[in-house]
């Protein structure tokens, strides 16, 4: 037997596991109700047919040769309207003598044998328009001038009356059943949304701390969260320490390699100036990979992105005048032009180091390649803030954007620099969830594009 899959959502879970159970319990609530009312009135019907029965046997007396009279009309007036659905018939055997008003025209079909033992038999008729009648039959003995004879007495009643009154109690019943499943449903939807409040409230806890905007879980106020709380800050703490402890390890490896590498970097000068041209080179190229290496690795210890904490802002117009400033005199082959774009205060939603270091690599980079003209925009808008920054240098191709975020990747080595820069630029951008995108700019040379903004994975 394959079982249907269960929906992933907890909140269907729940809602589709009540309504398993409610809406069977409604529908068998129902059913016991509407039987237990038909049961009740036929029981009542019961009742009033074997009144009007002692009745008609009260009223009875027997005449000459056998006959009887009633020689006092029952009490209820349905008894003498032609086909009124209340009928009585006496028989003496199979011989209908006396019968109601009612019956008009027609006779019940009575025999003796419906009289199997004594006191009152329950049967089921046929009326005088083929409609069932729910029946009463008793046999008594009169005496008469011939002695004692036994007389069938029957009293009967459309059974048609006794299923109306089951019908419309039960449109009644079963309206009131679907407007008290709707309150039901409503009520769970209620209870299972406000059940769940915590869990939310966790989730948009974590979402914050995976944001920097708080530390750890706040008390959820509830016996059965709390332990789930508790160990989820302390993992948060832990992974804190551990990162933390990481970081620290991973600065002093790169420190410590430092100095080795500027001893064999020193080797290698002195093996050329022996003469071991050939060796040396190889030997400064290694520690060039090496350097690049412990640069980039001192480069990612600084970045906070991964790291929760408090969320903070950077004033990225004031950073990035800083940056301009700073390397406006560094350019050698002529005038460079700065166009900077963007309000007195812009707040960048990054760390201030880590956001020197990202606009400082790129307006650096841009720099380096630009003719005459670097544009730079900051600008906010609906979703986060954006940094562009664009040059009207020679430009890049798409084929090697990827090429130009690999550690130590240098499209051109006729340029100095390392080739850390846009790779720095890229672990940032990725420490914080935001997005990297390159293209052409409408200067003419390459346009680089972050948007300030945590993508929803």
């Amino acid at each position: 037997m394959i079982l249907p899959a269960m929906p992933k959502s907890l909140r269907l879970r729940l809602i589709l596991l009540s309504v398993l159970v409610i809406l069977p319990a409604l529908a068998l609530f129902a059913w016991q109700l509407s039987w237990e009312f038909e049961q009740d009135v036929e029981r009542r019907v019961h009742r009033e047919l074997e009144n009007h029965l002692n009745q008609l046997i009260a009223q009875v007396e027997v005449v000459s040769r056998g006959g009887v009279k009633v020689f006092r009309p029952l009490s209820d007036p349905r008894f003498a309207k032609p086909l009124s659905g209340l009928y009585w018939q006496i028989n003496e055997g199979d011989r209908a003598i006396v019968r109601s008003r009612s019956l008009w025209d027609s006779v019940l079909k009575i025999t003796p044998r419906m009289l199997t033992r004594s006191g009152v038999h329950e049967y089921t008729l046929k009326g005088p328009r083929g409609e069932e009648l729910y029946a009463l039959v008793r046999g008594v003995w009169l005496d008469g001038d011939g002695g004692e004879r036994r007389y069938i007495f029957t009293v009967a009643l459309d059974h048609g009356d006794i299923s109306s009154a089951v019908r419309a109690f039960g449109h009644q019943l079963y309206a009131g059943i679907a407007m008290l499943a709707v309150i039901l449903l409503a009520a769970l939807l209620v209870q299972v949304s406000w059940g769940l409040q915590p869990l939310v409230a966790i989730r948009r806890q974590i979402a914050r701390i995976r944001a920097g905007q708080q530390d750890s879980l706040d008390d959820p106020g509830l016996e059965e969260l709390a332990p789930l709380t508790d160990e989820l800050n302390a993992l948060l703490a832990a992974q804190r320490k551990a990162m933390e402890g990481a970081r620290a390890r991973a600065a002093d490896l790169a420190h410590g390699m430092k100095t080795p590498l500027a001893i064999l970097s020193a080797k290698a000068r002195e093996l050329k100036e022996r003469g071991l041209r050939g060796e040396a080179e190889e030997i400064a190229r290694q520690v060039r990979v090496l350097s690049r290496h412990v640069e980039r690795e001192l480069a990612r210890v600084k970045i906070h992105g991964d790291r929760p904490g408090k969320a903070p802002f950077t004033d990225g117009a004031e950073a990035v005048r800083a940056i301009v400033k700073a390397l406006s005199p560094m350019r050698e082959n002529g005038e460079l032009s700065w166009e900077l774009e963007m309000s007195d205060h812009v707040p960048v939603p990054m760390e201030k180091g880590d956001f020197m270091e990202l606009a400082g690599n790129i307006l650096e980079n841009a720099g380096k390649w630009a003719r005459s003209r670097v544009r730079v925009r900051l600008e906010e808008d609906g979703a986060g803030v954006r940094l562009l920054v664009e040059d009207d240098g020679p430009g890049v191709a798409e084929s090697d954007y990827d090429a130009m975020l690999v550690r130590g990747g240098r499209l051109d080595e006729s340029v100095q620099g390392s080739g850390l820069g846009l790779a720095i630029v890229r672990d940032i951008v990725e420490s914080y969830g935001y997005d990297l995108k390159f293209g052409s700019s409408g200067l003419g040379g390459l346009m680089v594009r972050i948007d300030l903004v945590r993508r929803r994975d």
